[in-house]
């Protein structure tokens, strides 16, 4: 890791993954488990456009880059700044493997 990417991981991200448990009355309750912390660097995505072939959201996405970790991907939930932030891309560049690149949108 160069000093220039750890000196970008200046916000503090829990990771969360779903997780199914049952109720008092046998029904299936989705939660969230606790799956670690990690430094990250949080920046706003531009809105796509419908080139892009995403339906238009009025919700506010973020890149999120961090250092490579297994078990991270579409269906986790990051936790940055009281927000809950649903990941929906990971992308891991072969030219930088030590990095995450993680498109993510907001939950309301």
């Amino acid at each position: 890791m160069s000093a220039e990417f750890a000196g970008a991981l200046r916000e503090r991200v829990t990771i969360e993954q779903p997780s199914l448990t049952r109720d008092s009355l046998g029904g299936r309750v989705r939660g969230w488990t606790y799956d670690g912390a990690a430094w990250a660097r949080v920046t706003p995505l531009i809105p796509a456009g419908p080139i892009a072939g995403d339906a238009l959201s009025a919700l506010p996405r973020w890149q999120v880059t961090l250092r490579k970790r297994e078990g991270i991907g579409p269906g986790s939930r990051l936790v940055w700044r009281g927000r809950f932030l649903m990941v929906r891309t990971g992308i891991s560049d072969p030219e930088t493997p030590g990095r995450l690149v993680l498109t993510c949108e907001e939950m309301r």
